[in-house]
């Protein structure tokens, strides 16, 4: 008898059995939003000591505070990527202090909806994740796409798609199109072809910074006043200061520095460099 008992009965293998068991089970995750993407107008981005807000109007992005400006749509990509996340750790929506998530260091609104981020766990390396009266523990990711700064959010690019320039104006010189590109006044020697009047043309049209940051300071003495007019009748006035090592815009209108590469900085300055740079090449 004792000895079927012992056969019915072997704590090894139960606990081979036990051991096994959990990861046979399929693991569960969470959805952490079902907010639709596209209904999206509004993002919030607070941090103890900073706000940062975001619309979007006729389906682009614009920051409305702390400055004004054209955003970079990649990266507001990946800040609405947390509305598709999931997770495979749900906690109770309760003692949030040993999460970080009572005063949460950084905060996304998305329209109505909250995501309050807190501390990271000790063990997965992930972050306490509040919203919808439940926590999650998420990728780091998506609090790191939250830039700390503004500028980190805007878009490079000098002008946008819509801003057509049809005149440049600049200390020494005018740039018209009508029926083509017409440079007033115009230096008979060397005389430039259409052809190097529309690449320096549409190097001012996709011109793209290599940093930003915001108007400060006192402007330089050798700073030079530059107009752009659009097609629609806009005009965009810049302040172009230039060192050795590089060369900034300041938009006007924005209150942003464009900040260029010496290199890129004199040709958009002169149109006969790019004409000079071609001869030296040809010899």
């Amino acid at each position: 008898m004792a000895q079927s008992d012992h056969a019915r009965y072997n704590p090894s293998a139960c606990g081979i059995f036990l051991y096994i068991r959990p990861s046979l089970q399929e693991e569960t995750t969470h959805r952490i939003s079902t907010y639709p993407v596209a209904a999206v107008q509004h993002l919030q981005i607070d941090r103890q000591d900073s706000s940062i807000e975001l619309n979007r109007t006729a389906d682009r992005w614009y920051m409305s505070k702390p400055i004004k400006g054209r955003v970079n749509e990649s990266k507001i990509d990946r800040i609405l990527e947390i509305l598709s996340a999931t997770s495979q750790h749900l906690l109770p929506f309760a003692n949030l202090d040993r999460y970080g998530l009572q005063q949460p260091m950084i905060e996304l609104h998305i329209d109505q909806e909250p995501f309050k981020f807190g501390d990271f766990a000790p063990i997965t390396n992930e972050q306490y994740l509040a919203t919808r009266q439940q926590v999650f523990l998420v990728s780091p990711r998506y609090a790191a796409s939250l830039s700390v700064l503004p500028t980190d959010l805007l878009s490079l690019k000098l002008l946008a798609e819509d801003e057509m320039p049809v005149e440049f104006i600049l200390s020494n010189m005018r740039l018209k199109h009508d029926e083509g590109w017409q440079l007033i006044p115009e230096q008979t020697e060397p005389s430039l072809s259409q052809t190097e009047l529309n690449q320096w043309a549409q190097a001012w049209r996709f011109a793209q910074a290599i940093y930003l940051t915001l108007a400060s300071g006192q402007p330089e003495e050798n700073e030079r006043e530059i107009s752009i007019l659009l097609h629609d009748g806009r005009k965009i006035k810049l302040i172009a200061e230039q060192n050795d090592s590089e060369l900034t815009l300041l938009r006007v209108d924005e209150g942003v520095r464009y900040h260029f590469p010496v290199s890129l900085g004199k040709r958009l300055l002169d149109p006969y460099t790019m004409h000079r740079e071609q001869a030296v090449i040809a010899e």
